[in-house]
């Protein structure tokens, strides 16, 4: 009868344990906040919230997070935007590659540059995606980019791209991405999309955020300095333009301030050409110029600002 009871209490602990699991889940996911990340990450929501179905323009890739899908009428399958050029190479011409996020991709900086430039000697390929980073960049080039055979890389990085691979997912046909707030291999991916629960004590767990993101510069400087060699051993020019928060300087935050000289640093300290943009854009504010794409952006440069940033880089030989 001892036995029995013993079994009997046992059994009523593990469903008691359980239903409070799945009480808690349920109020997680369905009342709480039901895209919350609880401090593991932070939700890239304008891709679930786009009126356009995104499921078109992208792909989930567990080497990338998310990807764009490619040959169709936006990328070719080198994972370029289409533009007219061969990729048959021509002698007495340059080939620029253009990597990096939605800077890139919409290419106000890279138009700037050609119309100062022109295209008798170079050519612009443009590999931008919006709301990648760095990591997802150079992988990006690796598996596809590669394949045109650039003769100058240019990767413009944003004061926000110190982030790791993101966590993406479909949910009802929308396209969902995270970015983690830790490294990617101190998530398990599966769980974060199926239990709230598990997001909730994650971020419990995972202690002081700046210990990560240290880890997660690190793992920039390891992706920046293996694309640094990569091109190296093929002859091919390497340069970053590090592009800052497009707001006067005096505005910036602490936090602002730290991620421009965390990158100059990785740069300087891993011997990679890069060209500082900062400088310009003070310029461009003492002379009351118009700095964002839109008011109130701080991520996306104007025509104005690009068409000084390329005169700087232009200044600066950064096509020789």
């Amino acid at each position: 009868m001892r036995i029995k009871n013993i079994v009997i209490n046992s059994l009523l602990l593990v469903l008691s344990i359980l239903t409070a699991l799945f009480i808690a889940e349920g109020f997680l996911r369905f009342y709480y906040q039901p895209y919350a990340a609880h401090g593991v990450a932070v939700e890239l929501n304008w891709m679930r919230n786009n009126p356009h179905d995104l499921t078109k323009i992208f792909t989930v890739d567990p080497n990338f997070g998310f990807r764009p899908l490619l040959g169709n009428d936006l990328f070719n399958e080198y994972g370029t935007l289409h533009n007219g050029y061969s990729v048959t190479k021509k002698s007495n011409i340059t080939r620029l590659l253009f990597i990096g996020d939605s800077v890139t991709y919409r290419g106000r900086i890279i138009n700037a540059l050609k119309r100062i430039y022109g295209e008798q000697a170079f050519e612009y390929w443009n590999a931008g995606v919006e709301s990648f980073n760095t990591i997802q960049e150079v992988n990006f080039y690796k598996k596809y980019n590669a394949a045109i055979n650039a003769d100058h890389v240019i990767l413009t990085f944003h004061l926000n791209d110190f982030e790791t691979t993101p966590i993406a997912f479909y949910e009802e046909n929308r396209l969902v991405v995270y970015a983690p707030n830790i490294p990617i291999n101190r998530v398990n991916p599966w769980l974060f999309k199926n239990s709230h629960l598990y997001r909730f004590l994650l971020g419990v767990l995972i202690g002081e955020k700046n210990q990560h993101k240290e880890v997660i510069a690190q793992e920039i400087q390891q992706s920046l300095t293996e694309l640094r060699d990569i091109l190296k051993s093929k002859d091919i020019l390497f340069t970053v333009l590090v592009l800052p928060f497009l707001k006067p300087f005096e505005t910036w935050t602490p936090q602002d301030k730290e991620s421009r000289e965390k990158i100059i640093s990785i740069l300087s300290t891993s011997n990679i050409r890069y060209f500082d943009l900062l400088e310009t854009l003070n310029d461009a504010v003492k002379k009351e110029v118009n700095i964002q794409e839109l008011q109130g952006d701080a991520w996306h440069p104007s025509d104005d600002v690009s068409h000084l940033f390329a005169n700087y880089l232009r200044e600066k030989q950064l096509l020789q």
